[in-house]
């Protein structure tokens, strides 16, 4: 009998300083930037608490891409969406 293989996690991207990066679908903010080599001032995170269990009250700025009026996002410069 064969094992089934395992489901294939969705990769998300994410804008950290400037720079893109693909993480796993679920890796929380704090954790990813620090995958990124960011540091995140924060006051209660720790990696063995769940989420509901954590403050979530860490300095970060968080966006949505700008979007033009046909809802298709803003490219900038860089050929990569805008943030709001």
């Amino acid at each position: 009998m064969s094992t089934p293989a395992p489901a294939e996690i969705p990769m998300l991207n994410v804008q950290i300083d400037g720079v893109w990066h693909q993480f796993p679908k679920g890796t929380r903010v704090i954790e990813a930037c620090a995958q990124a080599g960011k540091f995140v001032p924060r006051y209660c995170y720790h990696a063995k608490l769940s989420s509901p269990g954590n403050c979530r009250m860490c300095l970060i700025e968080m966006g949505t891409p700008k979007m033009t009026p046909d809802r298709k996002p803003v490219i900038g410069e860089d050929g990569k969406p805008e943030i709001a």
